[in-house]
């Protein structure tokens, strides 16, 4: 409970002194982040690439900037999307600009491609067989575009809705994004498949 606590201490007073009495009735600030903390640093440390201090240091910005945007949430019941689009737009503003990534060129998908991107997909079958670490490594080396919707949605198994308000585009982008990102996440598993006899050539 240590680090939870520690990351959403800010000036003078922590959150839990701050937020011990909300208006409205709406539970107190630490209290539903403690809901959601465990799933939101497992994103940090997957959008840094496994860098443990790195990850921490995002989520106690995201933390500190969500706890003095809170009383403007106006849907609590929406606060999970709400705080990962935080924790996105503090890694975008803090790092991405510092990237060597180049810049990802969104196409719309078609509606017979945005229905079927939703169907079961090869890669998914293959996330059966390649080691967990294989797996990991094949996110952590897809763009961070990429990397951060097939996360939110085959890990954290969001909406397209929620998805799109986190990443503040269209549901044709992201769909667009988590198909591109399965097919490069398909090509480099079958890689690891074949180096283990998975599966043939």
């Amino acid at each position: 409970m240590g680090r939870r606590l520690r990351v959403i201490e800010g000036g003078q007073a922590t959150a839990r002194e701050q937020a011990g009495s909300s208006p409205r009735g709406r539970p107190a600030f630490e209290e539903v982040l403690l809901v959601h903390f465990d799933s939101l640093f497992a994103f940090a440390y997957r959008l840094v690439r496994e860098r443990h201090e790195d990850a921490e240091e995002l989520v106690q910005e995201a933390c500190i900037r969500a706890f003095r945007k809170y009383e403007t949430l106006r849907a609590p019941e929406k606060f999970k999307a709400w705080v990962f689009q935080i924790l996105v737009n503090t890694y975008i503003n803090e790092t991405h600009r510092h990237s060597r990534e180049p810049p990802t060129v969104d196409v719309e998908l078609s509606e017979a491609l945005l229905s079927s991107s939703k169907e079961q997909t090869p890669e998914q079958e293959l996330f059966a067989k390649v080691l967990d670490s294989d797996v990991q490594e094949a996110l952590d080396a897809l763009p961070l575009e990429f990397r951060t919707v097939v996360w939110l949605s085959d890990v954290e198994e969001m909406s397209y809705r929620e998805i799109c308000e986190i990443m503040n585009c269209p549901p044709g982008t992201v769909a667009s994004r988590i198909y591109r990102g399965h097919s490069m996440l398909r090509e480099q598993l079958r890689e690891y498949a074949r180096q283990r006899g998975l599966m043939s050539e």
